[in-house]
């Protein structure tokens, strides 16, 4: 019984290891096309245009210029083009977006 007991703790450690924690990126939503040369606040109208013609949003991060493609593109749809704080979690260099909020004066 002890080992079964063991086994049970075991297993629920590892599944709560294996949820990412939410982190705090600030950058600029911008399409995959123009990724980090799109970082800026005169590339919204082009971001939503290649957004229209299927072209993938990504976070490209303040802090490096990094591109990180964003797994649920939805979260981010009204603020392409926008400078934003996205809360989520990174896995296998993708983003989830739990939550973002456009950042003023950028």
């Amino acid at each position: 019984m002890k080992k079964v007991g063991f086994a049970l703790c075991l297993c629920s450690l590892m599944a709560v290891s294996a949820f990412a924690k939410d982190t705090t990126y600030a950058g600029w939503i911008s399409d995959a096309k123009c990724a980090a040369k799109g970082a800026n606040a005169a590339h919204e109208a082009c971001a939503k245009k290649c957004a229209e013609a299927g072209e993938k949003p990504v976070l490209v991060t303040d802090a490096d210029g990094k591109v990180v493609p964003i797994d649920n593109p939805d979260a981010v749809k009204d603020v392409l083009g926008k400078h934003v704080e996205v809360k989520g979690s990174m896995k296998g260099g993708t983003v989830h977006v739990a939550s973002v909020t456009p950042v003023a004066g950028k």
